[in-house]
């Protein structure tokens, strides 16, 4: 997935992003509530903003973003997996505006930084959580 964000952002004449690891943390652990029952949302109840999150991982920024994305279900092999989730990034940079949330914080100049998720739960939902900083 993240070879995949970071062709889209060349093609756009943006740096690549870098991994870090409080955002895979911060990443990781919504993923997580998420499959577990949450569903799709960008804050699940009781846990605190994308911003506390990501400052809780260890993450120092100014400027805090996130995609989430679920697709499935799919069996349960590395590759059925990594396909849904490059499948779901590329529905992401597929976005037209106004609709295009997840394309911009991609494509986004303010980021520079990116943590990624991906887990396929029991009924073969793939979830992905995507978290940038700057």
């Amino acid at each position: 997935m993240l070879a995949v964000i970071n062709q889209a952002r060349a093609a756009a004449d943006l740096p690549a992003y870098s991994l870090l690891g409080g955002l895979e943390t911060s990443s990781a652990v919504h993923n997580q509530l998420m499959a577990d029952g949450c569903g799709l949302s960008h804050q699940c109840p009781g846990e605190p903003s994308l911003g506390d999150r990501e400052t809780a991982a260890g993450v120092q920024w100014t400027a805090a973003g996130e995609n989430i994305g679920e697709g499935g279900p799919v069996v349960d092999t590395t590759a059925a997996i990594t396909q849904m989730a490059v499948t779901l990034t590329n529905h992401m940079l597929a976005e037209q505006p106004p609709n295009d949330g997840h394309r911009l914080n991609i494509l986004s100049s303010a980021f520079t930084h990116i943590g990624i998720a991906v887990y396929r739960d029991s009924q073969g939902t793939v979830w992905i959580t995507q978290d940038f900083s700057n």
